[in-house]
């Protein structure tokens, strides 16, 4: 079951459409005489709420097994930012706050996994954007036992229901997903940081890509190339594929309540070794500038009484492997995610 490890994959740095920074240029209202661009704070608070009742997204990994997560309205925290300038912003690290809480369901073909748990973060957990946390805590809870999982310097330690913690390297952790000699309560732990990561990963992925989105015209798709395979792609795979961007909105300029599409056709990423196909829709913009022309609130989200969030269709992540110059993708090897999530950044 190699392919739950898809799970820790990084992938926002691949899925940049130009820009390297995650709220620049936002606010230009007339392309002729342009308003002054907003002041972009160091840190904003943030919310990743779920989009509907009942489990918000699944991901099927491999055809083995299917992991649902049920966001509530519960994973909160604060991102800092460097703002270099209002046109050079970058995201630095992030904290989950304590309280923070997600359930995920997990059902297949790996019965020792199948059944219900839930993430409880009971100690602010600290992040980089591309790092390991590096400090805080958070409760694994199924019928009958709670896994404690505390990160320390250089990984984990995992107590079940108080005993004493036993200590992993962050490779070790990983590893215990696909350990099927390893207790389940280990692998449920395992897949419980997993699904934690991919949740951020996703989230993070959208919010680099706000300083984009004053680029888009609803006539007008940014079309961007994708990597193209240095050798024999795999079966029914273009050679070079791409990323298109599209604002189905009712006007040339960005607006609150504008929608984009994002569809991905064979599109290589040869940093990650990953291939990605289909698309994911973000609804309902937000984007708030109070009268100081600070930006008080960005993202994507239900707000005045319509419904708003990132949605998957049919999504999917493979891994490709390179042999003499031919690349094949093995069907264990890759997840489709549908479903989806709400983001909105705020001012603290």
């Amino acid at each position: 079951m190699k392919s739950m490890r898809l799970f820790w994959l990084v992938l926002s740095a691949g899925l940049l459409v130009g820009c390297s920074s995650g709220l620049d240029g936002i606010g230009f209202d007339d392309p002729d005489i342009p308003d002054p661009p907003p002041t972009i704070l160091s840190s904003y608070n943030f919310e990743i709420s779920g989009v509907q009742a009942g489990t918000d997204m699944t991901v099927d990994v491999g055809g083995d097994i299917q992991v649902g997560v049920d966001l509530g309205d519960t994973l909160s925290g604060s991102v800092n930012l460097q703002v270099n300038s209002p046109t050079n912003v970058g995201f630095l690290d992030f904290v989950t706050d304590a309280g923070s809480t997600m359930a995920v369901t997990v059902a297949g073909n790996q019965q020792n996994l199948n059944g219900a748990f839930t993430v409880n973060v009971t100690s602010d957990v600290v992040s980089g954007l591309d790092d390991e946390p590096t400090s805080g805590v958070f409760d694994v809870v199924t019928a009958k036992d709670v896994v404690t999982v505390t990160i320390v310097a250089n990984g984990v330690e995992l107590s079940l229901n108080g005993a004493e913690p036993i200590s992993y390297t962050w490779e070790e952790y990983d590893d215990l997903l696909d350990d099927v000699q390893a207790e389940t309560w280990q692998r449920q732990a395992s897949l419980a940081g997993g699904t934690f990561a991919f949740i951020f990963e996703r989230m993070f992925e959208i919010a680099e890509l706000l300083d984009e989105l004053e680029l888009t015209e609803s006539a007008t798709p940014i079309v961007t190339t994708c990597d193209e395979f240095q050798g024999v792609p795999p079966d029914g795979v273009l050679l070079q594929g791409e990323h298109v961007l599209t604002r189905l909105g009712s006007g040339v300029d960005l607006s609150p309540g504008d929608v984009f599409d994002w569809t991905f056709t064979n599109c290589w990423f040869a940093d990650s070794n990953t291939l990605i196909d289909n698309f994911l829709q973000m609804q309902n913009y937000i984007e708030d500038i109070d009268a100081n022309n600070i930006l008080t609130r960005i993202g994507f989200g239900p707000d005045n009484n319509i419904s708003g969030g990132v949605l998957y269709f049919d999504w999917t992540v493979a891994e490709t492997v390179e042999d003499q110059g031919v690349y094949t993708i093995d069907p264990d090897d890759q997840i489709e995610i549908n479903g989806g999530f709400s983001m909105v950044f705020t001012q603290p």
